[in-house]
């Protein structure tokens, strides 16, 4: 999406097209997993990221959709490590993820052990080949700098995507960290946003801001809440 857009451009199919939708609550079945796939096709949205344990059952379902899914690796703060995340990214590739979304080891780049960090991404990056890989900062824990520094490691360790957080911190995404991400990578990786969003108009700031896509756990409710802007504008 263009990032010059304005409000009066968007579409529903626009917007749709620049959501993700993230299946990943503590409670999620394969019920709700079925209920967003269906959600998911039936808008267009970009993508449905699911647990890897979940990759099989969601990819079977949105099979020729165009909907991508997206197995999410070493959430919700990377501490896991290198072999446990190649171990979660093989297990989503397998069963048929066309995106990664792995999570940064927040102890790693915290404690200035920058080459594990870049270690990581790269290793899911060689097992990733071909598909989408993102790697999720985790915005909130990180100082401007650690932001900016985040964002170049993933880069140069072969991210496609940088994005700002998984949602379960404690926080959510602000238009600084997009507007950051962007400075920092450029037109090296895009920008993904997550965290927090739930209206609409967080949705066309964060777009307009420079993100490509924008990650929410419930896009029927940013759809619904562009008809009523769109029915009062």
């Amino acid at each position: 999406m263009s990032t010059t857009q304005t409000l009066a451009d968007l579409t529903v199919d626009t917007i749709a097209k620049s959501l993700e939708h993230l299946a990943l609550a503590p409670d999620l079945t394969f019920q709700t997993i079925e209920e967003a796939c269906r959600e998911a096709a039936d808008y267009g949205l970009a993508a449905l990221s699911v647990p890897p344990y979940a990759v099989p059952y969601a990819a079977g379902l949105l099979r020729g959709t165009g909907v991508a899914v997206c197995g999410a690796v070493g959430m919700p703060f990377g501490h896991s490590g290198r072999r446990a995340k190649c171990d979660e990214a093989a297990t989503s590739i397998e069963a048929g993820a066309g995106e990664i979304d792995m999570a940064i080891n927040l102890v790693a780049m915290k404690s200035g052990r920058y080459a594990d960090v870049e270690a990581e991404i790269a290793a899911v990056r060689k097992l990733a080949r071909g598909l989408v890989l993102k790697v999720t900062l985790e915005c909130c824990y990180l100082t401007d700098a650690d932001e900016i520094r985040a964002a170049r490691l993933a880069v140069d360790a072969g991210a496609d995507v940088v994005k700002t957080h998984t949602g379960f911190g404690k926080r959510g995404v602000r238009v600084h960290d997009v507007r950051l991400l962007k400075r920092a990578v450029g037109h090296a990786a895009e920008i993904e946003a997550a965290g927090g969003v739930t209206r609409f108009q967080q949705v066309h700031d964060l777009l307009e801001m420079g993100a490509a896509r924008v990650a929410v756990d419930a896009p029927t409710a940013i759809i619904e809440d562009f008809y009523k802007w769109e029915g009062v504008s």
